[in-house]
């Protein structure tokens, strides 16, 4: 988080800030070489440096700086969440929503960066919504590559994962709409982008954004290979009928919470602090 508030601080004081692009060469934007794994140390030239938009973040609602409001909520959520999957030593968690609009993307990507920056962590963000996909464009990267050309086999995985300037976290962009997401996402290559993430590339946490559970396929066929779901609603607009049939697919799956989305600040726990 510090990284990302310098990085804020330095664009409204003025300072020559790199477009965001897309680069693999010895000039390209991006933060200090770190290690992947830990005591696992993975080369910082294996992925593509990003650089994220981060003046529009804000218009994203996506968390920028220590100032932000609701960054303690996100933090919160990381907190649970890690102590959740850790002890049931799960590694794999799909956001969802019952339908459009919930605000799932927006905390799919907070989440990732709140555990990125928790020391160890190396959490992985992939955008599985095959309908929608929006998680390159709410981090302002140009020209990132598609998750899409590696199920079709056209790109090896890392070459579709990318390293934005945003801590230890590592994203799995796409920028290609398709209609044979459940096709891919029942695939040996989804099998082996979960098995990449969390042994190669030694993710202690694997994040999915994906598709709404009503209205496509994409979701309910994909839940078989995720360890949980975190389910996303938003204040005012979700409806009971809706959470109650997302309730009935999610069945058979590990719910491992639901976070209310939207809702007016004078509801916020903790306003203290």
């Amino acid at each position: 988080m510090d990284r990302i508030r310098q990085a804020v601080t330095r664009a409204r004081g003025g300072e020559k800030q790199a477009a965001p692009t897309v680069a693999k060469h010895p000039g390209a934007p991006h933060l200090a070489s770190r290690n992947v794994g830990g005591d696992h140390p993975l080369s910082d030239d294996r992925f593509a440096h990003v650089a994220c938009n981060l003046e529009k973040f804000g218009a994203h609602r996506i968390i920028s700086n220590e100032q932000d409001p609701v960054l303690n909520a996100y933090r919160v959520l990381r907190t649970r969440v890690l102590q959740k999957m850790d002890a049931a030593g799960w590694k794999t968690i799909a956001v969802v929503s019952p339908g459009a609009g919930a605000g799932k993307t927006v905390t799919a990507i907070n989440l990732a960066i709140a555990i990125g920056a928790k020391t160890g962590a190396h959490p992985v963000l992939a955008d599985l919504d095959f309908y929608r996909p929006s998680v390159s464009r709410y981090l302002g990267f140009r020209e990132p590559p598609s998750l899409v050309d590696y199920f079709e086999g056209k790109r090896s995985l890392d070459e579709v994962t990318v390293r934005p300037d945003l801590g230890d976290l590592l994203v799995m962009p796409n920028e290609r709409v398709t209609r044979r997401g459940a096709e891919f996402l029942t695939s040996d290559q989804a099998d082996q982008l979960i098995h990449t993430a969390t042994n190669t590339y030694h993710s202690r946490i694997l994040i999915f954004d994906m598709s709404p559970l009503l209205g496509c396929d994409d979701t309910l066929a994909f839940l078989p290979k995720v360890d949980c779901v975190l389910l996303v609603a938003a204040s005012g607009q979700t409806r009971v009928s809706e959470l109650k049939e997302a309730k009935r697919i999610l069945a058979k799956t590990n719910v491992i919470g639901t976070v209310l989305n939207k809702s007016p600040r004078a509801l916020m726990a903790n306003q203290y602090y």
